[in-house]
């Protein structure tokens, strides 16, 4: 049997995720399902970000992971039972450390552990007895990390270390060509060394006995090579034809694929050549002979998993692609026919997303989770009756997706909408009904809607677990809606790829279907979710749940988008940037009075004053009006733009100019130049003038009418150069604080130097004045506000909250300053003496806020709004919002919460 070349690119991930699973017309026992068994708690990721090593290893007898810095438990791969804790000594006893580990293989009674201690340049490997934990060898090593250089001159894609039941096997990546050596298992004796050809593209994987090399060389070499670990000599060698691109076509060459599973076999793939082997190097299949050979599954002896991936298809002219989409939900490991073959996929009760597979024995497979647990699945085998591809559904259970909506479901969104459906291949089988549905609108302005049926399982009990395993995923990594959100129904914006927007999303899991709907506005999502959970409830004939009202919600509005700056309350309307528009609604009732788009992105700040909204797009200034959303004017700005708005003039600071623009209609009244860059802090207005600070620490005071100068003083404070100089009026003073460590108060009206006080740490942030004193947040030790005389300049006192890895907010009230620490910590201090009165955790990591509102702290943190006693610190109440730190903003007697792409409007009180 010759390899042929595939019609088009032919990529070895796609390959392996075809095929279908047993289908014996005899009815004898084949595979016929995944089914977890054990799992337990996994702290490690699955690789080292520097070496690419694994963190877990996995043998007939055990599964050895890392956990911590210092230590690897080992599992019995069986039943999931904790045998061991390996504590990894440091390589020179009594030096009160640990070496880090980067590495665990196990491997035939052995788990092999590599450290890496960067700050002492010291890599070794570490051999343990995986029954009784004793210490059988060490050895330093030197494990370089992957080499980017021209192709011409040779380059490694694989693992640098690879452990086998004969030899540990080390890869030099710095070496050209690249040299392999190996350690006995037992003794860490070095055993063999051996060289690659020069000029090589060169890729490895390892079986349990047996190191498989991929060369692709110069001149559209092609080899495939089975070496023994031990030895390093070869099993045996595969010359495949060349590919049409090759390593001096230009570009970037095909990069050679090589997947293997543990028994053995193994996947090649480079650009559009593909083929699978058995262990003993004869041909089992090329790639588009594993995906169209025929045969049924009894008698057939499946490999063990070579991947854990998502669904495939199959393009029109026969070429393998990818699937791009994220359809189906579930992951399936897939396995090669080792008679016919032909390749073989069953479904896992997990989702395809952040799920990895870390090893597999004999009847076994263990698969990582990024929810942070490690399981175990073992495969079953049973009579099969066609359907093992979809979870042993039957494919005319499947709902038509069409059909989950109607048109006048879609009618309060835009009158004439048409479902379109589709229907993808699912590892080369089509559905008879369509699993995917875009509804169009009749008019280019209304969103389209997506929906698809994700997945159909065997039981509720299965869907439900796959629901909320994706769930828990979306909570830890995206932006929802948890004020909307039921049993049955999620709400979320997915992260885009470029990070400057979302996706909104809804999961909708009843019974045993998984939906998933997509829209650009999620003013439709929440209209036409509950709709789809309702449908599915009625079909399966299940108690339709009412989710609890909050008693002090008082209206809540989703943007389509994420927030990117705090609302602005003003004129009886809410306005808000989410995304790349500008929203208004009604303060009172959450009734939507306009939307405007500005740009794809808008990051703010937002500004309303003067019956007018201000946002800064790309490229420009733009005023809108602040009853219709109707864009007034816009004026050009460069990337580094700030601006601010009083007194009907807008004060625009970009680069070396100074601008004072009609609020009204956008004119340019005056102009000033200073002969440096400004600041990146935004300018500040205090009666008739605005303070702006440049780069070299020169503070400008000019007349907010006419931009005339009234004074320039340089104070010193820039030492860089770094636009760090901020500062802030109260009164008759302005201060002044930049990168030297220096507070100065200057006399508003003259800039004479009223007092400068030295601080202990760098305080990039501007100062925040009060009638009496001035606060001023520092980075020393972790964080530190200092708190001064604001006639004298004395240093009154300091508070050191602990880590703050961000600048911290500070309010003040009654006496009280209330500040909030990295940790989560929300701390009231006496303003006087700084002695601390109370604190309180509200999560564990970033604060927003806090803010005072009529004697009651409000912090979002934690995912949640929290209500404290100002007096007390005792817990008031706690709203789940979704969002990690969401903002409030207290106007006209209600709380306003900024939580991701929601505003919530709150009662106080409950």
């Amino acid at each position: 049997m010759l390899i042929t070349r595939a019609a088009a690119v032919v990529l070895l991930t796609a390959a392996l995720l075809t095929g279908t699973a047993a289908d014996t017309p005899d009815g004898r026992p084949a595979p016929v399902q995944w089914r977890m068994t054990w799992s337990a708690p996994a702290e490690a990721d699955l690789v080292d970000g520097i070496h690419g090593t694994p963190h877990y290893g996995v043998s007939q007898p055990a599964l050895a992971m890392a956990a911590g810095q210092s230590t690897v438990r080992v599992h019995d791969a069986h039943t999931g039972a904790l045998v061991r804790t390996l504590s990894v000594a440091p390589a020179t006893p009594g030096n009160g450390s640990r070496d880090p580990v980067a590495g665990v293989w196990a491997t035939s009674g052995t788990v092999v552990v590599f450290t890496d201690d960067q700050s002492r340049g010291d890599q070794r490997l570490h051999a343990y007895d995986a029954r009784t934990g004793t210490l059988l060898w060490r050895r330093a090593v030197s494990i370089a990390s992957p080499r980017n250089q021209a192709s011409d001159a040779g380059t490694y894609e694989g693992p640098s270390i690879m452990v086998t039941e004969r030899g540990v096997v080390l890869v030099d990546q710095a070496a050209e060509p690249p040299a392999l050596r190996t350690l006995d298992p037992r003794t860490g004796t070095p055993v063999a060394r051996t060289a690659r050809p020069r000029g090589c593209a060169l890729t490895a994987a390892a079986t349990a006995r047996s190191v498989l090399l991929l060369d692709h060389c110069a001149g559209n070499h092609l080899r495939l090579a089975s070496v023994d670990p031990s030895t390093l000599r070869p099993n045996w060698t595969r010359t495949l034809p060349s590919p049409s691109r090759t390593l001096t076509d230009g570009g970037s060459p095909p990069s050679p694929h090589l997947v293997v599973s543990g028994d053995g076999y193994a996947g090649v793939s480079v650009g559009d050549v593909s083929a699978f082997y058995r262990p003993d190097g004869r041909l089992l299949s090329t790639g588009q002979e594993a995906l169209r050979a025929a045969g049924s599954a009894r008698d057939s002896r499946w490999s063990r998993p070579m991947r854990l991936n998502q669904g495939a298809a199959t393009g029109g002219d026969g070429a393998l692609w990818g699937d791009a989409s994220r359809w189906p939900l579930p992951a399936f490991l897939v396995s090669v026919d080792a008679d016919s073959g032909r390749l073989r996929a069953l479904p896992l009760d997990a989702p395809s997303t952040h799920v990895s597979l870390v090893g597999t024995t004999p009847g076994m497979a263990f698969v990582l989770f990024a929810t942070g647990r490690v399981a175990a699945y073992t495969l079953t085998y049973g009579v099969p009756g066609g359907h093992e591809l979809f979870d042993r559904v039957p494919p005319d259970a499947w709902p038509d997706a069409c059909g989950l909506l109607t048109a006048a479901d879609l009618r309060p969104v835009a009158d004439g909408y048409v479902p379109t459906p589709r229907t993808p291949t699912l590892f080369g089988e089509r559905l008879p009904k369509p699993v995917q549905c875009d509804w169009i609108p009749p008019v280019d302005d209304a969103p389209v809607v997506s929906l698809s049926v994700d997945w159909v399982s065997s039981s509720s009990a299965v869907a439900a677990r796959i629901f909320a395993t994706e769930t828990t995923r979306i909570k830890q990594t995206e932006t929802y809606d948890a004020i909307t959100e039921d049993a049955h129904l999620l709400d979320y914006i997915r992260s885009t790829a470029t990070g400057t927007g979302g996706a909104p999303e809804a999961l909708v899991n009843v019974g045993p279907v998984v939906v998933r709907l997509a829209s650009a506005s999620r003013s439709a999502l929440r209209l036409l979710a509950p709709l789809v959970r309702d449908e599915l409830l009625a079909r399966y004939r299940l108690p339709r749940t009412v989710p609890t009202a909050l008693s002090n919600l008082r209206w809540t509005f989703p943007t389509d988008g994420q927030l990117t700056d705090d609302p602005v309350v003003a004129g009886g309307a809410v306005h808000a940037i989410a995304g790349g528009k500008v929203h208004a609604m009604d303060a009172s009732s959450g009734r939507p009075l306009w939307t405007t788009v500005i740009a794809e992105f808008v990051g703010g700040p937002l500004r309303v004053t003067d019956g007018l909204v201000f946002v800064e797009g790309p490229g420009s200034l733009h005023a809108l009006d602040a009853r219709t959303g109707r864009r007034r004017w816009r004026h050009p700005v460069g990337p580094s733009s700030t601006f601010v708005v009083a007194k009907r003039r807008v004060f625009l600071v970009d680069g070396e100019t100074a601008v004072g623009l009609d609020t009204v209609s956008g004119r340019e009244l005056w102009r000033f130049q200073s002969g440096d860059t400004f600041s990146t802090f935004r300018p500040v207005i205090d009666g008739a003038t605005v303070y702006i600070p440049d780069a070299g620490g020169t503070v400008h005071a000019l007349d907010a009418a006419t931009g005339r100068r009234r004074w320039s003083v340089r104070t010193g404070a820039a030492k860089t150069g770094s636009h760090r100089v901020a500062t802030a009026a109260a009164g008759k003073v302005v201060y002044v604080i930049g990168d030297d460590r220096r507070l100065r108060a200057l006399d508003a009206a003259t800039g004479a130097r009223r007092w400068t006080t030295q601080v202990g740490s760098d305080v990039p942030f501007p100062p925040l004045p009060t009638d009496d004193a001035v606060y001023a947040w520092g980075w020393g030790a972790g964080g530190v506000l200092y708190a001064l005389d604001a006639r004298t300049g004395r240093l009154r006192w300091t508070f050191a909250p602990g880590r703050v890895s961000f600048p911290a907010e500070t309010a003040v009230d009654r006496g009280r300053v209330y500040l909030a620490d990295g940790d989560g910590v929300l701390h009231c201090l006496d303003a006087v003496t700084g002695v601390e009165r109370w604190r309180q955790s509200v999560g564990t990591d970033r604060v927003s806020g806090p803010i005072v509102h009529a004697g009651t702290v409000y912090a979002g943190a934690g995912g949640a709004v929290h209500a404290l006693d100002g007096m007390t610190g005792a817990r008031k109440w706690r709203i789940r919002t979704g969002s990690q730190a969401p903002s409030v903003v207290a106007a006209g007697g209600l709380l306003y919460v900024s939580a991701g792409g929601d505003i919530h409007a709150l009662r106080p009180t409950p």
